[in-house]
């Protein structure tokens, strides 16, 4: 665990620290006997602490959640690091109330599978960096089954099955288990990690093309952020063919988020007839990310905009088409404008 903020306040703010993991070291204590006894070891990484749990939790997202000492910021999946932002006063208030609620794990919380976080670190101690430790993925390597099982082994919850096998290497257990947990319904206790490992797990997913499945349940175990991980699973793809087959899945994801990331693409020329095509079927959900083209350098991106308003149009699009067409100093694009308003009105008044 890093924890960033209290570079400067180290001696006051460690104290405080171990008294709010107390109550977590303390549970993971109670362990039968013959257990690995838990390890907390203390290090300073280019003026960051560095807390090492050893053995690591089992569940990264579970621990994390429990985690009483200031915002989360970012998990690492590959190498099962949680970075915390803080400041001496916020945990001098969670150090005296144990019972207060983690303060920052949300919907937005960065999930990196493969983070630099502590990459040329030097430690200040002669103990290696975190970085330099082996890897270790989110869901260890599981005792009861492998990542082919199509079914939970006996004692395991459906939801651990089914992470088990989405972040394995068997595109059939990964198809199966995605149909599993689609005709699930998400509870908020749930939410957060499903959603987290299916977004760090999409560039498993684009390998032998699992991804029409992978984007069906994220659909339903959907959060923003989750969402958001898709513009950077496009913009890292070089092969305009992978790109053009995930982006026609992406109205499946029907939100707001979803047409920010595909509007997104309608500045790359290659993705451009699809990321059209994908927002017009999308509806009018996507009408006011495609509402903030009209006012876009790009005069291209002003025409895309009225292209894709031409099918999901509302009053609201009048309306900002009549004030753009105001100011708008291309004769073509001021034409296009007008046209698209036009037509608007007409397939409102034929309703």
């Amino acid at each position: 665990m890093i924890v960033r903020g209290i570079s400067d306040k180290m001696p006051e703010a460690m104290p405080l620290i171990l008294k709010t993991l107390s109550p977590i070291l303390g549970d993971q204590n109670q362990k039968p006997a013959g257990s690995t006894p838990t390890q907390l070891e203390q290090h300073v990484i280019d003026k960051q602490l560095v807390l090492i749990l050893r053995p690591a939790p089992a569940d990264l997202f579970a621990f994390a959640q429990k985690l009483k000492c200031g915002a989360i910021k970012e998990i690492d999946i590959q190498k099962r690091i949680i970075t915390v932002e803080t400041e001496l006063p916020q945990l001098m208030a969670l150090a005296q109330n144990g019972q207060a609620g983690n303060p920052g794990m949300d919907s937005d919380v960065k999930v990196s599978a493969n983070s630099e976080s502590l990459k040329n670190m030097k430690s200040e101690s002669t103990t290696p960096a975190v970085g330099n430790q082996p890897e270790k993925p989110l869901l260890p390597k599981s005792t009861i089954g492998t990542d082919r099982d199509l079914k939970p082994r006996p004692g395991e919850e459906t939801i651990d099955w089914a992470l088990r096998v989405i972040s394995g290497s068997s595109s059939f257990a990964h198809d199966t288990a995605c149909k599993k947990l689609a005709k699930m319904e998400p509870d908020p206790e749930n939410l957060q990690r499903v959603s987290a490992i299916l977004a760090a797990t999409l560039p498993l997913a684009k390998e032998g093309f699992r991804m029409p499945e992978h984007v069906n349940v994220m659909a339903v175990w959907y959060t923003d952020g989750a969402t958001r991980e898709f513009a950077k699973l496009l913009e890292n793809e070089k092969d305009f063919l992978v790109r053009e087959k995930i982006i026609r899945l992406l109205p499946t994801i029907h939100s707001e988020t979803m047409a920010e990331v595909l509007v997104g693409r309608l500045s790359d020329r290659e993705d451009r007839k699809d990321a059209r095509r994908a927002l017009q079927i999308m509806g009018e959900i996507a009408e006011k990310p495609v509402l903030q083209l009209l006012n876009d350098p790009d005069s291209s991106l002003r025409i895309e905009a009225c292209n894709v308003l031409q099918s999901i149009g509302t009053e609201e699009a009048v309306t900002a088409l009549k004030q753009r067409a105001e100011t708008e100093d291309n004769a073509v694009v001021k034409t296009l404008l007008v046209d698209t308003q036009a037509k608007i009105e007409k397939k409102s008044a034929g309703k």
